[in-house]
């Protein structure tokens, strides 16, 4: 029979899963951004209750705060800028 981690190991597993979750966000296409944000708070608010109630609530508020930076903030991408001379009058040496 496999034995099933404590309901307090269990609440950091879940936590800690929703946060890896959260931070696959931006990697998302933009499109689904909104939906999935909202998705995972409806699933966090009892996760951080649970782990509030099991582990008291520095825990639970330090859950919170990881888990409000990983869905507001935002990881700036790399865009690659081109710099490109306007066209101009072309020479071709000494008049």
């Amino acid at each position: 029979m496999i034995a099933l981690p404590s309901p307090p190991v269990a609440a950091l597993l879940l936590t800690g899963l929703w946060l890896c979750l959260a931070l696959l966000v931006p990697s998302l296409p933009r499109r689904w951004h909104s939906g999935s944000r909202w998705t995972l708070v409806v699933l966090g608010v009892p996760t951080v209750g649970w782990l509030t109630l099991l582990w008291g609530p520095g825990i639970g508020v330090a859950g919170f705060v990881l888990g409000l930076c990983a869905l507001l903030g935002r990881q700036a991408r790399r865009r690659a800028v081109s710099v490109v001379a306007p066209p101009g009058p072309q020479s071709e040496g000494p008049a």
